[in-house]
């Protein structure tokens, strides 16, 4: 299953990793590079393993903890409205 940015999301990559702009309610939210390379494969139909696979290999974080990670991110960003 992918997670793909809503409709209203906007990401914006920025020095510091990115930010995710939310249309509707004008809200920005911070992405840390980490992330970043992680949302980037996974609104790019990516799955989350295909994600944290992207993260291992930028940086020096083994699988289980990416994935970790990764699947903590999505479920913030699906509370916060931002992915389907």
């Amino acid at each position: 299953m992918s997670t793909q940015l809503r409709e209203h999301v906007v990401r914006t990559r920025t020095d510091y990793g990115a930010v995710l702009l939310d249309e509707r309610t004008g809200r920005y939210f911070t992405l840390n590079p980490t992330a970043d390379v992680a949302v980037g494969v996974l609104a790019g139909g990516g799955t989350p393993d295909q994600a944290a696979h992207a993260v291992t290999e930028a940086y020096e974080v083994d699988t289980a903890t990416a994935r970790a990670d990764i699947d903590a991110l999505v479920a913030q960003l699906r509370d916060a409205g931002l992915v389907r």
